[in-house]
């Protein structure tokens, strides 16, 4: 079975899980229409998506549209973890190779590097701060040595990493807003 064949096999399952879940009849159409509205979920995310879906904020809506608006906001939500870890990754690489080159400065790049207060890190045509709250969330959960150490490694490891980070914040921040009492 190649790579192709079994990821194909494994969306099969995750679209035979959904419609075991909701209850709906196999029939080859209402397959192909959930296979559609899932179709930007990747397979590393599928258990996300499950427990997206089982949240319970959604009591009035039919199978079909829970479906749909989880997979919408699970793709913005997405979308959002890469660019703000690309936005993330370029601003910690330009910093960490501005302070390895500047030479006339004392102590270790790495202690430099540790030293930044990164809450007050601004851009340096308008003076604005660069990293919002999330941001500096992240940074001081996967402490600056590993940034420092892995900003300039490996690209795609820095990102996966940072986009885990930023996806496990968001989540911290949303749940409250889940069990928060309807007003009436």
């Amino acid at each position: 079975m190649s790579l192709t064949q079994h990821d194909a096999a494994i969306k099969t399952q995750f679209v035979t899980s959904l419609m075991n879940y909701f209850k709906i009849e196999e029939d080859i159409n209402l397959r192909a229409h959930i296979d559609d509205i899932t179709r930007s979920i990747n397979r590393s995310e599928y258990r996300e998506f499950f427990r997206r879906l089982s949240a319970g904020d959604m009591e009035f809506k039919n199978p079909f549209e829970k479906i749909s608006l989880v997979a919408m906001s699970f793709s913005e939500t997405q979308k959002l973890e890469n660019e703000s870890s690309k936005n993330l990754y370029n601003l910690m690489y330009d910093l960490r190779k501005s302070i390895i080159l500047d030479e006339s400065a004392k102590g270790s790049a790495q202690e430099r590097f540790e030293a930044v207060y990164i809450s007050k890190i601004k851009d340096k045509n308008t003076g604005e701060l660069l990293l919002n709250s999330e941001d500096i969330e992240v940074i001081r959960n996967l402490g600056k040595r590993w940034i420092f150490e892995n900003v300039a490694g490996d690209k795609s490891y820095f990102l996966n990493i940072v986009n885990a980070e930023y996806r496990r914040v968001r989540s911290l921040h949303a749940r409250p807003q889940l069990n928060k009492p309807k007003e009436a």
